[in-house]
């Protein structure tokens, strides 16, 4: 029995080594492993310079050891720029100590801008004359309905701000009702719509990003922004708005036939107020950027505690929009708190 075994033994090692010399594992194909570390945003605009970065897990900078591949197809280097707008992916694979790597594909979308005008309402729940401009702003956003951001700044009533004085000195003077568009220019009744069409219609060069959520009783606030040409003298502004907050209403055409508003009541019983400034997270003028060259990719961060707060924080939205030396607002955004609204 003994015998058998250790032959048996004898004859598997004899076809171990035979196999072994003879066996051709050259056409065995290792596959890479998939890791994270590629670093792209999920916008650009067209003819922007893309500049791809990969991480290790040490947070060393790999990226000249790595070689990237855009829409399947390898590039020479790190940076790649499009011309028109369109969707991509990009990967990239390195080695390392004879470990193959390749990271995840990640999209990226490429876009020119969206001319987003700003119309502010000067408002107050005492002001018998301000419904109209509310209204008419409502027929504005049905009309384009993706080139609108709204700003209701109240006066005096339970909705002012502690900085509402600061931003009407810097805007004014003026008396109420008062409607703006890009900040400086009067809207006017009957609040004309179709004057509204050589705004939302003209190019922009600059696109912004909103980015927030709430982590712990904070909203944490994110904004990009990118401009084909440079910025000197500009300010960022960053304000939080809140929408549904229901406060009987002043109603001076409450007796006017021809008026929306005939009918409804002096005051307006628990009238619906919406897009209410409630916080700024810049100066309410805005805070100063440094000056930028065309293409120049810029973040701002900011923070709110709500801990102590009474805000319906699913009527919240996040305004931001770019001024220059005028308080000519050169470009608009708003995305609803815990909403992405990116580049576009």
């Amino acid at each position: 029995m003994k015998t058998s075994i250790f032959n048996f033994y004898i004859l598997l090692i004899f076809f171990f080594f035979n196999c072994s010399e003879n066996e051709d594992f050259s056409t065995i194909i290792i596959e890479p492993e998939i890791v994270s570390g590629l670093n792209v945003k999920s916008s650009y605009l067209t003819n922007q310079n893309i500049k791809f970065q990969v991480i290790d897990d040490n947070q060393n900078d790999i990226s000249e050891i790595s070689v990237f591949f855009v829409d399947g197809q390898q590039i020479s280097e790190d940076q790649i720029t499009h011309s028109s707008i369109g969707n991509h992916n990009v990967y990239a694979e390195y080695n390392l100590d004879g470990q193959f790597f390749n990271t995840q594909q990640m999209n990226y979308s490429i876009v020119n801008p969206i001319n987003k005008l700003l119309l502010e309402d000067f408002t107050g729940t005492w002001c018998g004359y301000c419904p109209p401009v509310k209204y008419a702003i409502e027929l504005a956003r049905d009309m384009y309905p993706d080139n609108i951001t709204v700003v209701a700044t109240h006066q005096n009533d339970q909705y002012a701000i502690a900085q509402e004085q600061e931003l009407i000195s810097e805007l004014g003077p003026f008396g109420l009702p008062e409607a703006r568009i890009n900040r400086i220019t009067e809207w006017v009744e009957p609040y004309d719509l179709t004057i509204l069409d050589s705004f939302v219609n003209s190019g922009n060069n600059l696109a912004i990003s909103i980015s927030s959520e709430i982590q712990n009783n904070f909203i944490e606030v994110s904004i990009r922004f990118v401009s084909r040409e440079s910025l000197s003298d500009h300010k960022l502004v960053v304000y939080m708005t809140e929408n549904n907050l229901e406060a009987d209403q002043s109603n001076y055409l409450n007796f006017d036939e021809t008026s929306y508003f005939y009918n409804l009541g002096n005051p307006i019983p628990d009238y619906i107020h919406n897009d209410v400034l409630r916080h700024t997270f810049t100066n309410v003028t805005g805070d100063d950027l440094q000056d930028t060259e065309p293409y120049e990719d810029f973040s701002k961060s900011f923070s709110l505690d709500i801990s102590n707060s009474s805000f319906q924080n699913e009527s919240l939205s996040i305004i931001a929009f770019i001024v220059n030396a005028d308080n000519l607002v050169i470009n608009s955004q708003s995305a609803s708190v815990g909403e992405f609204q990116d580049l576009n």
